[in-house]
């Protein structure tokens, strides 16, 4: 163990083995999430539920609140020390169980950075990336997510396209950072139910060889 006295290089408590969900916004990250995180043996982690998890009393709630009023993102070093809280607390209160559920990882890391500063303390097994190649048909799901969820200002152009030149800037490279054997590539531009049987087939071999089955 490294003896650098930063706790974010100091190996400590559960190893988690983990597969990545990365794509574009708009390509349907969250529905497939949502779906996951209802089978059991797996537990999905997205950056955003982390986030608003946080009490806003609480010192890392604040730190958040701070950045999020003025519109900027949290820094890596911060955003990976919630992610550590988040996961601890988890733990603890039974809700995830490393031995028998497979952490998907959705929105963490965001970046190379982060992805290096989690790196001692999972695993990864597989980064699903889901592609659609209309990028038009993404722009048009953020737009209607957002106003369905009543986020109007998520639904402008100019927000839209931002949010796709970050993912292309900050995210994207995460592809290429890791082992090419590692990306399963998913046709995200299918039905819910295809493109979710598309990734069930990369996960539920690693579920069976790493993982004790759940009990029901």
């Amino acid at each position: 163990m490294t003896t650098d006295k930063n706790p974010l290089h100091e190996v400590i408590g559960p190893h988690y083995n983990a597969v990545m969900l990365v794509g574009p916004p708009g390509v349907g990250k969250g529905t497939q999430g949502k779906m996951l995180a209802q089978i059991p043996g797996i537990f999905h982690i997205s950056s955003g539920d982390m986030f608003r998890a946080l009490d806003t009393n609480s010192k890392y709630g604040q730190i958040f609140q701070q950045y999020a009023r003025v519109g900027k993102l949290v820094p890596d070093e911060i955003t990976v020390e919630i992610w550590q809280h988040y996961m601890d607390a988890k733990v603890r209160e039974g809700v995830y169980a490393p031995e028998c559920d497979l952490l998907i990882l959705d929105g963490i890391p965001r970046n190379i950075t982060q992805a290096k500063l989690i790196e001692p303390y999972i695993e990864i097994f597989k980064i699903i990336y889901m592609v659609c190649e209309d990028r038009e048909v993404m722009f048009r799901r953020i737009r209607g997510r957002s106003l369905k969820e009543n986020r109007i200002d998520d639904s402008e152009e100019l927000v839209v396209r931002y949010r796709w030149d970050v993912y292309k800037r900050e995210t994207e490279p995460l592809i290429d950072h890791y082992p090419q054997e590692l990306i399963r590539l998913i046709d995200a531009d299918n039905i819910a139910s295809d493109v979710l049987l598309q990734i069930l087939s990369a996960i539920v071999p690693i579920q069976k060889k790493y993982f004790k089955p759940p009990l029901m």
